[in-house]
């Protein structure tokens, strides 16, 4: 049971994860790992499971926010690939030393700020869909990386809508969420009976996660979007820079 703080404080995080991801589009739910595990004090192993379900619990409030933009069966069948990556994902991931997954996660992380500031704001398709198999092995690799390392990989999902179904970047980040929900939750169910989740702050996470994203959506037009992300793209390579730090023992910070 949360004491009164501690629920203010897991509201303000959610909040703070569902905000980032109203406002750039993708990106967001990167943060839930490290927020959970030096903010909250959980050991890496459990932040991960519990990021499966307050990033697949975002996600999917964003999906029904933003319906009329997804498309449902390129969507579906890129979730659907990811499931051969995900479960497998989920399954390796308790086996690995929480060190290990720190700098992994601290490699997609930086890897993540720098798409965010190479990318263009184009909202123009790509000129004809990629080959099935190409988008295969996409939704496999994006479902292992969601299962073993607990985020939503937008920053992939995004443009691998774009290349593979030729589809316009606005339709590609909604679409983004209905991929991210599927392979969280796949994920989620895999690890569930080893997963250690304590599920009040998953529930707290969630509410101010939400919160956090309508109140985005209603500032996001208002605001220089390119700005915006590039901003967030170096706080995302300070927070991979930070984790790659703890997790080899630059900075003195035990990590359970």
């Amino acid at each position: 049971m949360q004491d009164i703080p501690q629920l203010l404080g897991n509201l303000a995080y959610g909040a703070a994860i569902g905000g980032a991801l109203g406002l750039t589009g993708t990106g967001g739910s990167i943060l839930a790992v490290p927020i959970l595990v030096y903010l909250v004090g959980q050991d890496v192993h459990t932040a991960i499971g519990t990021s499966l379900a307050v990033v697949g619990g975002i996600a999917a409030e964003g999906v029904v926010e933003q319906r009329d933009s997804v498309q449902w069966k390129p969507g579906l069948l890129l979730g659907a690939y990811g499931i051969a990556g995900s479960i497998p994902g989920s399954l390796l991931s308790p086996y690995v030393s929480s060190s290990t997954l720190l700098l992994l996660f601290s490699g997609l992380a930086i890897a993540a700020s720098i798409s965010m500031l190479l990318s263009k704001s184009t909202d123009e398709p790509w000129s004809k869909p990629a080959p099935q198999w190409v988008v295969f092995i996409a939704g496999l690799g994006i479902g292992f990386l969601t299962g073993f390392l607990g985020v939503g990989v937008g920053f992939l999902i995004v443009p691998t809508m774009v290349f593979a179904f030729a589809c316009s970047m606005q339709t590609a980040i909604a679409t983004s969420l209905l991929v991210i929900a599927f392979n969280s939750a796949v994920g989620l169910v895999t690890r569930f009976a080893t997963a250690s989740i304590d599920w009040s702050i998953v529930g707290a996470f969630l509410v101010g996660g939400v919160a956090g994203n309508i109140a985005a959506a209603m500032l996001v037009h208002r605001l220089d979007q390119r700005r915006l992300k590039r901003i967030f793209a170096v706080f995302i390579l300070l927070v991979g820079l930070f984790t790659a730090a703890s997790a080899i023992g630059l900075i003195p910070i035990h990590v359970k």
